[in-house]
Order: C-alpha cells, then structure tokens, then sequence
C-alpha cells in the first residue's frame, strides 16, 4: 500500500477544482485563529481539528459540508493571511505531485475586515506566483459568485478585470437547491461578451 501511494504522488496530475478555502492545514487555521483573536474553533489541537474537518466534508451533505468554511473564511481576512493559505496549497499540491491546478474561492467572504475584492484577489494572486516560482507548479484561480447572492456581475467583472494577472475563469458556488444558474444570467451574459471563460 505504501509503494502505491508513493507511486501515485509521484505521477504527474492536473486538478480543475479546489476550494481555496478548503485546504488549510489545520496548523495554520490555528496559528492565523490566535493572530487574530478568534476563538470559535471547536479545537486548538491540529490533530482533533483535522479530524473535525475531515468528518465534515464526509457527511454527504453539501451544506453541512459547508459549515467547515465558516472557521476557515474567518481567519482569511487579511493580505498576509491570504497569501500564505494561497502558497501553502501550492507546496501542498506540488508534494503530492500536482503539475497544474485551478482553485477557485469567492472574494466577497474575505471582505469583512476592509479589504476590497481587488485586495483580496491581488493577496491570493501573490500566494500562487510564490508557490509557482518556489515549486514549479502551474496554477490558475477562479472567482466565485455565490448562488444566494446577487452580485453575480460584479464578480464576473472581478474576473475579467484580472484575467491577465492569473484568474482563468469565473464560476458559481453555494448550496444548489433554490439557486439555479439562470438567476445569474447578466454575469454569465458579461463573460460571454469579454471571451472570457465560465466553468459552472
């Protein structure tokens, strides 16, 4: 068995959809949780904190699967926190042998601090030259618009306006049910206009 893992991390591979916001290493949730005072994670211990994460993306449930990016999102609310969750999942990538990989997150929940959308772009942007230059990984990011929210069409400018500096792409994200894509028509009917690409 662990001939074939490494076996596995060793083989090139591509990935084309990754939550920014839902790779932190459980270290650094709790290192960033104590930089900035918050105290609602349900443990301080990395291994238990793992494990709560794991438990949650298990259940089947896409909104309750969800629930584990409140913590995650709360401590990404600054550049420098930005930055470093973007490259670390670069080097994290690149050790388990990934070439290329497009991750994907929605700006508007790493806003409650004061940073702007162009901010937080630009933040995470930094974290994927690092991680490209550190690692050799290639790497695109996609902006997200959330299917409850009605500012589908600024995101979808967001997009656009970055689409030489890194963003490959604009795309949906949220609970499904209730939230069809058609609600988003003006942004999808933007990207169209631009030639830009959409990956819902």
């Amino acid at each position: 068995m662990k001939h074939e893992k490494s076996v596995l991390q060793s083989l090139p591979k591509i990935l084309l959809h990754e939550h920014l916001d839902g790779v932190l290493r459980p270290r650094t949730v709790i290192e960033l949780a104590a930089s900035t005072r918050y105290t609602e994670l349900p443990t301080n211990d990395a291994t238990e904190l793992a494990a709560w994460f794991h438990q949650g993306a298990n259940q089947g449930n896409l909104a309750k699967y969800l629930e584990g990016f409140r913590h995650t999102i709360a401590v990404m609310q600054s550049e420098e926190a930005l930055e470093r969750v973007a490259y670390e999942q670069a080097e994290d990538l690149s050790r388990d042998g990934v070439v290329y990989y497009e991750t994907r997150f929605a700006p508007i929940f790493h806003t409650n601090k004061g940073l702007t959308h162009q901010q937080v772009v630009s933040a995470v942007l930094r974290g994927m030259a690092r991680g490209r230059k550190d690692f050799g990984i290639r790497s695109g990011l996609l902006i997200c618009a959330m299917r409850n929210m009605n500012v589908s069409l600024e995101m979808a400018e967001l997009a656009v306006d970055f689409r030489e500096r890194g963003v490959v792409g604009f795309d949906l994200a949220g609970e499904e049910g209730g939230y069809p894509p058609k609600k988003h028509v003006d942004a999808f009917h933007y990207i169209q206009r631009e030639n830009f690409n959409i990956t819902v």
